[in-house]
């Protein structure tokens, strides 16, 4: 069996997912739910909220953005709602090619779904840097000090603008109607 049933009732085949069974109510729901960092954080912190700092993160740190960029930022982790968040030491650990296909797969039925495959790729430096900036909040706000240095942090700093713990109030159902309603204010504007 290679599919999957999702929250809405939809079956996704992981080995050929197809952009009608991309559900962003679906993702939402899943993304919201799931932990980054396999929930190794100081409190409950979804790939969901994760997916809408990264989408801040662009917006005001590099620049009115348009909306496809904005709505490629969005979902730029959309596929983990089909395979989880893989960490990377994990992913480090596996070899190449256990995921690389259906990740690759899910990939493009997201992009086509949200119709992001252009600004996924034209954006994709920015979204990565976005993505590391994310990052570098997260590990100074949610994870425990110490540890070693995160080698793909170097050169990379962390927004003042807010911390993560001030986000706090939050539960996974206010970030899946967050999440929902940021793609649905972007998605109408995508050509």
């Amino acid at each position: 069996m290679t599919w999957m049933l999702t929250a809405t009732g939809t079956t996704v085949d992981l080995r050929n997912p197809q952009a009608a069974t991309i559900s962003t109510l679906d993702i939402a729901h899943s993304l919201a739910l799931t932990n980054r960092f396999t929930g190794h954080t100081l409190r409950p912190y979804s790939v969901a909220e994760h997916s809408l700092l990264v989408e801040e993160i662009m917006s005001r740190e590099f620049g009115p953005m348009p909306p496809a960029a904005l709505l490629a930022a969005l979902v730029h982790d959309a596929h983990e709602a089909y395979l989880g968040d893989i960490s990377t030491p994990l992913k480090q650990a596996l070899p190449s090619w256990a995921l690389e296909d259906v990740e690759s797969r899910l990939w493009m039925a997201v992009q086509h779904h949200f119709h992001t495959r252009a600004a996924s790729r034209d954006y994709a430096s920015i979204i990565k840097r976005c993505d590391l900036m994310a990052l570098a909040m997260e590990r100074r706000d949610l994870l425990p000090p110490g540890g070693a240095p995160w080698p793909l942090l170097e050169g990379v700093e962390a927004c003042t603008w807010v911390t993560l713990q001030q986000r706090a109030g939050m539960d996974w159902t206010d970030w899946r109607q967050a999440f929902i309603d940021r793609v649905a204010s972007l998605l109408p504007q995508v050509d």
